[in-house]
């Protein structure tokens, strides 16, 4: 990795703590400065100010999130079990760790307000990623879509709102992936094979 990449990668995970802890409001970009160990002026040589810095942050968590599901989904396992994995590899990575924070709620909304062109376009990538294993797996045997009566990013659309849902609703971390895992696996078992039925 270069070095001014490492730097970035520092400023990220610095910001990514500092947001979490006071809610993006009451951050500064001296705030994220000082936690990064950089001088201030070092930091708007890298980001013209706190939301070009909060997009490319929220961008880059998203795009680590879908690089760890799509080497999931590349597992020689069972459709259900990749295919669930990777759900949970995303969410571990990209709504987890905020998701208990004090300032959650509000990071999450900010996210949603000022990148929300740019986690549009993950969410098209992520369910492109997912669309593609279903496709795959009806290919190979592995599911059939006959009786689902919708196409494989239909299916998963689908899928993705009720785990959207859920969010809502989840009181823990562990709640939320065993919500997954159940509503996860009551779709799939729709796209089992029909000698599997």
């Amino acid at each position: 990795m270069a070095k001014q990449d490492q730097k970035r990668e520092a400023v990220f995970k610095a910001a990514f703590d500092v947001f979490s802890q006071y809610g993006f409001r009451r951050t500064s970009m001296n705030d994220i400065a000082e936690a990064a160990g950089i001088s201030r002026p070092a930091l708007y040589l890298m980001f013209d100010n706190k939301e070009d810095l909060f997009r490319q942050l929220a961008s880059h968590q998203q795009n680590l999130a879908i690089d760890e599901a799509v080497s999931v989904l590349s597992q020689h396992v069972p459709l259900s079990e990749r295919f669930i994995g990777a759900i949970l590899a995303y969410e571990r990575i990209y709504y987890e760790p905020i998701s208990q924070s004090p300032h959650g709620a509000e990071v999450m909304d900010i996210n949603l307000s000022i990148a929300s062109d740019l986690m549009t376009k993950g969410h098209d990538r992520l369910v492109g990623h997912l669309s593609a294993a279903i496709e795959e797996a009806v290919l190979n045997g592995e599911a059939d879509l006959s009786l689902a009566a919708v196409k494989p990013k239909a299916f998963v659309e689908l899928l993705m709102s009720s785990i959207g849902g859920l969010k809502k609703k989840a009181t823990s971390n562990k709640e939320f992936r065993r919500q997954i895992r159940d509503v996860a696996g009551i779709f799939l078992a729709s796209l089992a094979p029909q000698a599997k039925r």
